[in-house]
């Protein structure tokens, strides 16, 4: 028997806290870095695909591994409480 949970944005937020964001001051664009494992299960949780290509981490489709992280785009009202790193 498998035993299938549905959770919304709003619970895998509370759930899965990135290390950082960073917040890219042309774009506007924030980006947040996860430990490895914790990362990928939330990739998971959102249906993102992996990639090599940073434009697509852009798109919000796809996650990228970089030195052992997770990055994936999150949005500037998600996570209230971290302080973005302007970059």
């Amino acid at each position: 028997m498998t035993l299938e949970i549905k959770l919304t944005q709003k619970e895998i937020e509370a759930l899965y806290i990135p290390k950082e964001i960073t917040e890219d001051d042309v774009t506007a664009q924030n980006i947040a870095s996860f430990d490895y494992y914790t990362g990928i299960r939330y990739a998971e949780l959102l249906g993102l695909k992996q990639t090599t290509s940073f434009n697509d981490v852009s798109n919000g489709t796809h996650f990228i591994v970089c030195c052992g992280d997770v990055m994936v785009q999150v949005e500037p009202t998600d996570y209230p409480n971290i302080t973005r790193r302007i970059f």
